[in-house]
């Protein structure tokens, strides 16, 4: 489900059933099992826990993630198969992947936008959902206005290249009794596409 509040279309493709039922809960149940972290942020000069835990894999590439050069674990298979779907569907090449994992609707996400420089001007990003549904808002960076969509298990959101120029998004908190949910964000990174632009194969 999809809440406009602004006569400003935010520049994304949704496919809310992206994933078949036997898909969406094997890959569910791989991504619980792979190794997942809890970073830390700094925020008005003390440092606190992420509220979600971390991973990320990708190709043979070292990351600059969070102000931290990270080296991503080799792909597991079902989110290689995953990245080659998304691939066939949208046209886009992804080579790295953030995932996060919502334990409970006391776990978040605030307002940001993925303008990292590696990830090269004008990416396009696509974002997986596992699990329970959560929230996802965009807002426009001049007007205020905001998109909501309902992601459930199994759905894929692609944000177009200027979207993260022109809008943040979040994972609100929610005080609703809500299930894990672990959402895979596939991005690109200029030194393996070979240029900043990420262009359609």
């Amino acid at each position: 489900m999809t809440t406009v509040l602004t006569a400003i279309k935010p520049p994304v493709l949704f496919y809310p059933n992206f994933l078949s039922l036997v898909d969406d809960s094997d890959w569910f149940q791989k991504s619980q099992q792979l190794e997942w972290t809890r970073g830390e942020i700094s925020m008005y000069g003390k440092t606190i826990p992420v509220p979600r835990e971390e991973s990320l894999f990708g190709d043979d590439l070292h990351y600059q993630y969070r102000g931290t050069k990270i080296e991503a674990e080799p792909w597991p298979g079902f989110l290689l198969e995953a990245r080659d779907h998304i691939h066939s569907l949208s046209g886009y090449q992804f080579n790295f992947v953030v995932g996060n994992r919502y334990r409970t609707g006391k776990d978040s996400i605030g307002w940001h936008a993925d303008n990292f420089p590696q990830i090269g001007k004008r990416p396009a990003i696509a974002s997986l959902s596992l699990g329970s549904t959560r929230k996802f808002k965009l807002q426009h960076k001049d007007s205020g206005e905001t998109v909501n969509y309902e992601l459930e298990s199994g759905s894929l959101l692609i944000m177009l290249p200027g979207c993260q120029e022109d809008w943040v998004h979040a994972v609100p908190k929610t005080a609703r009794p809500v299930g894990e949910r672990i959402n895979w964000t596939f991005r690109p990174h200029v030194d393996a596409i070979g240029n900043s632009k990420q262009m359609p194969a």
